[in-house]
């Protein structure tokens, strides 16, 4: 799965407000929601459904990135959302360090093979330190995807 391939620019927030991972998942599923990939009337399934997941194992995968993700059968496509915190957020993270980029991962029910290779595929690239931190100097969704694009094209 190439990210900047399935990650869209309206779905990429820089500069998110939330401080704890709760409000982060919440602000995801918003921007989720606001366009149009989930159904408002899902909002607290899905909320419920990460914070169950996130609840039973962090999915803080170290270096400062977190993978919120879920499978669920409320949807069709796969939905990715990402957002850059500045000051970085307690996720319980395996190194213990806050998250900074948060890849939100929504995948249907019935494509959980897809799932692994794509949460697979989003933290081999998140393992590359250079691109970790041109994405936290990015000041736009325009450079955060200009940015995925060319490393995807250095593979």
């Amino acid at each position: 799965m190439v990210l900047s391939e399935n990650l869209k620019k309206n779905s990429i927030l820089i500069n998110s407000k939330a401080v704890t991972r709760w409000e982060l998942i919440a602000e995801m599923v918003e921007i989720a929601i606001k366009n149009g990939q989930i159904d408002s009337g899902l909002r607290d399934s899905t909320i419920k459904a990460l914070i169950d997941r996130e609840k039973s194992m962090s999915t803080g995968i170290g270096n400062g990135v977190a993978i919120p993700h879920c499978t669920t059968p409320e949807i069709n496509e796969i939905v990715i959302v990402m957002t850059i915190s500045s000051k970085g957020i307690d996720f319980e993270s395996i190194d213990n360090h806050p998250v900074r980029i948060a890849i939100l991962l929504l995948v249907p029910k019935n494509k959980l093979t897809q799932h692994i290779k794509t949460l697979a595929g989003i933290a081999k690239l998140m393992s590359d330190e250079n691109l970790r931190d041109t994405l936290l100097a990015a000041k736009t969704p325009d450079v955060v995807l200009k940015e995925l694009k060319k490393h995807d094209t250095q593979k």
